[in-house]
C-alpha cells in the first residue's frame, strides 16, 4: 500500500507532524493501518546529549528489526521514496533544545546524526528562549538563543516553537532566515480557554505571522489542548481546521496529533517536571487522558480525511493540509544553504 492521499496532488503523502509514542512495533503497524507516510517523532524533551545519543542508538536497533515497515528520513525526497514503498518516513526531532547543553556545535553534530527538528523550549524558560507557562515571558534570548536558530538554519534544522511562549514565537519568526514551523498546537481563538492547557495554543495575530512568513502548524487531537476535551467530536476537529484555513490560508495548515501511547503513567511526570522539580506547577487533572472516540489511534486517520472531504475540501487542498504543506517546509528547511 502506497502511503498517499487518494485523489490529491503529486507527491503528496499523509504526514503527521509530531508523536511522542513509546517507539514499538505496535506503533508502526498502527501507522501503516492509518495510512500514515510520515511521522516527526520525538527523540528528547529534558534529555542530555549523552542520554540522547541512546535514544538514536535505540531507534537505529528498531530500524534494523523493522525495514519492513519504518526508515529514517533525512530529506523530503526521502520522505516521499518510503512512503511510495508503503512504509513511514520516520524524522527525527526533539521537543527541547536540552540535548545542545551549551554548546552550539552540537546543533550540526544532532543534525549528522538525522536529527531535523528541534523546538526551542518545552514550557519552561532555559538559556534559549521563554516557554509558555513563563509569567514573565522574556522571548528569544539575545545571545544564546538568536545564536541557536541562526545555527539551525544554516544546518538546515527546522525550527519548531509548539511549546514557546508567544513573544518567543514572534522573535524568533523575526530572527529566523527561514520558515519556522509549529509542529503541535491549536488556534487559541478558535479553542477558547476553557481547557487544561490553555498556555499552550497560539493566537491568531501569531498564526498569520506564521504564514506571513512561510511556516505552518499541525493541528492536534490532544485532549488538553482541544476545545471539548477528551469529549470533543470529529465535527468540532474538522470546523477548526476549517477556521484555521480561513484564517491563515490551506498552505499553512497541516497535522500535528500530538500522540502518545504505550508509557506508563510516570511518564507524563516526566513530561511536567523533568528533573527540575518536584511536582508539575501546572496541575496533572489525571495521568493520561483518554482520547476522542473518533481517534483512539492514527488507524483513525482515515475517519479525519473523510469528514474533511465531505466538508467539501478539494482534492488539491486535501493533499496540502494531509502532507504537502509539511512535505514543501521539510524540503526547504532540512539542507544547508545552497
Amino acid at each position: 500500500m502506497t502511503a498517499t492521499i487518494d485523489g490529491g496532488a503529486r507527491g503528496a503523502l499523509l504526514i503527521d507532524a509530531l508523536q511522542a509514542s513509546k517507539p514499538e512495533r505496535a506503533r508502526f503497524e498502527e501507522w501503516r493501518k492509518g495510512g500514515i507516510g510520515c511521522v516527526h517523532v520525538t527523540l528528547a524533551i529534558w534529555e542530555t546529549a549523552r542520554e540522547t545519543l541512546s535514544v538514536i542508538g535505540e531507534w537505529n536497533r528498531l530500524f534494523a528489526a523493522n525495514k519492513d515497515l519504518i526508515e529514517l528520513a533525512v530529506t523530503a525526497d526521502d520522505i516521499r521514496r518510503i512512503g511510495a514503498s508503503g512504509r513511514t518516513a520516520i524524522v527525527f526531532g526533539f521537543q527541547n533544545t536540552s540535548p545542545f547543553e551549551d554548546d552550539i556545535d552540537l546543533v550540526r553534530i544532532f543534525h549528522k546524526l538525522g536529527v531535523r527538528i528541534a523546538q526551542l523550549t518545552y514550557n519552561i524558560q532555559n538559556h534559549i528562549a521563554s516557554g509558555c507557562w513563563e509569567d514573565n515571558d522574556t522571548g528569544l534570548s539575545k545571545h544564546f538563543g538568536r545564536g541557536i536558530v541562526k545555527e539551525m538554519n544554516d544546518v538546515g534544522m527546522l525550527v519548531d516553537l509548539s511549546h514557546c511562549s508567544e513573544r518567543t514565537c514572534f522573535d524568533t519568526i523575526e530572527h529566523s532566515s527561514r520558515p519556522v514551523a509549529i509542529t503541535h498546537a491549536n488556534p487559541q481563538e478558535f479553542v477558547g480557554l476553557e481547557i487544561e492547557l490553555k498556555r499552550r495554543n497560539k493566537s491568531t495575530a501569531l498564526l498569520k505571522a506564521l504564514a506571513e512568513n512561510g511556516g505552518v502548524i499541525g493541528l492536534s487531537m490532544y485532549p488538553r489542548i482541544s476545545k471539548g476535551g477528551s469529549n470533543a467530536t470529529l465535527d468540532m476537529f474538522c470546523d477548526m481546521v476549517a477556521w484555521t484555513v480561513d484564517k491563515i490560508g490551506v498552505d499553512h495548515v497541516g497535522f500535528g496529533t500530538d500522540y502518545y501511547d504505550g508509557w506508563p503513567d510516570s511518564e507524563i511526570v516526566w513530561w511536567r517536571t523533568g528533573r527540575w522539580a518536584r511536582e508539575s506547577p501546572v496541575p496533572i487533572a489525571n495521568k493520561f487522558t483518554l482520547w476522542p472516540d473518533w481517534f483512539k489511534s492514527p488507524v483513525d486517520f482515515p475517519k479525519v480525511l473523510a469528514c474533511l472531504k465531505k466538508r467539501g475540501f478539494k482534492d488539491q487542498e486535501m493533499a496540502r493540509i494531509t502532507g504537502g504543506n509539511w512535505l514543501r517546509l521539510f524540503g526547504d528547511s532540512f539542507g544547508p544553504r545552497n
